[in-house]
């Protein structure tokens, strides 16, 4: 505890916390006295005793988050002062009308009030009534004006909503958790069931939804989601409502203008006809029959794409995502590479090596993700006749890659070495005195 003048505050040295402060404009001796679980401080003309119990120090008390248990009919002392309380008291005060800080938490808790209420009947509405119903009156919730508790009020609701479809197999309120979702302001653990839910239910859309605004999933169920989204069938995906901002024209009309800009110019330091690849195109030559074709063409619908476009700019850590990537079947893992290579070469086609879109993959996103699924498969994956063509067209772009980056570098240390001659040029007729200080 310290003092200082004008102003009082309490201070949790051990968490360097501050707990309560109080500005004292009768000024102050400077001086404090603690005794019998009070403070005595001399305020103006009066000695204002506050009643202070200095308790052992924890981490959740310094940040306000500690549940005192107490027996049932005794009274709980505050672990922090109460400087209203100690004012109505007449302790500190001369003036017994309600402070400015009283008012406005009156004014909060009155604001609150209503919120408590209504998510209290919205809860006991979930437990018993209709889907229709429950809709209708989480949308009258949500109408309400926001605390900043509003979070964990909705996680709350919708832990609710996942308890009685455990208990009720055939109880989905797939409208009213969509709803929730696009609040903006759950995370997986907030509600930790609600992922797994949809998994078993294979909602593909409310899947995407939580990858793109989730930023705590484990790297389990984003694998889980991802093999949803290769193993769904095309038709299946017609009739599901997707996002695709993520999602730019992916049509086949550019892949003749492709092929007539590759035969003049190189795009981004990579040309496929490149000389320097003669071991691969014999090996290309060796077997036409080969299925998985290097093409401008993307391998899978604009809709797959969105949703595996959310996985791949999902959050993740490459030692926990890796062993669940060995799960995947061989063929999904096939199908993912060349869509990863696809995007590649997207991103070859202009100089910024962006994807258009409104939140497209990164390109760092699309090389870690090929990384990945080569380091966890590459055993399988050499395997298949049809991944061939795939790997040799990746090694040939990487080669081409170091090529190009080579140059850049040799490029760049020649302007490093002209820009020492220009500033030695620049300096030659110039005085400078350098003063070095030691200590």
């Amino acid at each position: 505890m310290s003092s200082f003048i004008e102003c009082l505050s309490i201070w949790n040295t051990k968490f360097q916390t501050v707990q309560t402060s109080k500005e004292l404009p009768q000024g102050t001796s400077g001086q404090l006295w603690y005794y019998g679980e009070n403070l005595f401080m001399l305020h103006g003309k009066f000695l204002t005793v506050i009643p202070y119990k200095c308790e052992v120090s924890s981490l959740a008390g310094a940040l306000g988050k500690l549940k005192h248990s107490q027996d049932p009919g005794t009274h709980a002392m505050s672990h922090f002062v109460n400087w209203e309380i100690s004012q109505e008291c007449g302790l500190g005060s001369q003036n017994s009308e309600p402070s400015k800080r009283t008012l406005r938490r009156r004014k909060i808790e009155a604001s609150v009030q209503p919120e408590v209420e209504a998510s209290k009947q919205l809860l006991s509405t979930i437990k018993k009534d209709s889907e229709k119903h429950i809709e209708v009156e989480l949308r009258k919730f949500l109408a309400i004006k926001r605390t900043p508790d509003f979070h964990t009020v909705i996680g709350d609701i919708v832990i609710g909503i996942l308890g009685r479809c455990k208990t009720e197999p055939s109880f989905y309120p797939r409208n009213s958790l969509m709803q929730l979702i696009q609040t903006h302001v759950l995370s997986y653990s907030l509600c930790p069931g609600l992922m797994e839910v949809a998994l078993e239910k294979m909602d593909v859309q409310m899947l995407q939804l939580c990858l793109q605004q989730f930023p705590d999933i484990p790297e389990a169920v984003t694998c889980a989601c991802l093999k949803i989204f290769l193993c769904i069938g095309d038709d299946s995906l017609q009739e599901i409502d997707v996002n695709m901002e993520s999602v730019s024209d992916y049509s086949d009309a550019v892949q003749d203008e492709q092929m007539e800009e590759q035969t003049e110019l190189l795009q981004n330091g990579f040309n496929p006809e490149d000389d320097n690849c003669n071991n691969c195109d014999k090996e290309f030559n060796e077997k036409p029959q080969d299925t998985g074709e290097e093409t401008t063409s993307c391998p899978v619908k604009p809709k797959k794409a969105a949703l595996l476009n959310a996985v791949l700019r999902s959050a993740y850590s490459e030692a926990f995502l890796l062993p669940h990537l060995k799960d995947i079947p061989a063929q999904h893992i096939t199908l993912f590479l060349q869509y990863l290579y696809f995007l590649y070469l997207k991103c070859s086609e202009n100089a910024t090596m962006t994807l258009p879109g409104t939140q497209p993959p990164t390109l760092n996103q699309i090389m870690d993700w090929i990384c990945l699924l080569l380091d966890a498969n590459f055993t399988v994956v050499v395997m298949i006749p049809e991944a061939k063509r795939l790997l040799l067209s990746l090694y040939k772009f990487v080669k081409s890659q170091i090529c190009i980056c080579s140059e850049l570098n040799k490029i760049e240390v020649s302007f490093r070495e002209l820009q020492k001659l220009n500033q030695e040029k620049n300096n030659r007729d110039l005085y400078s005195i350098e003063v070095l200080e030691l200590f």
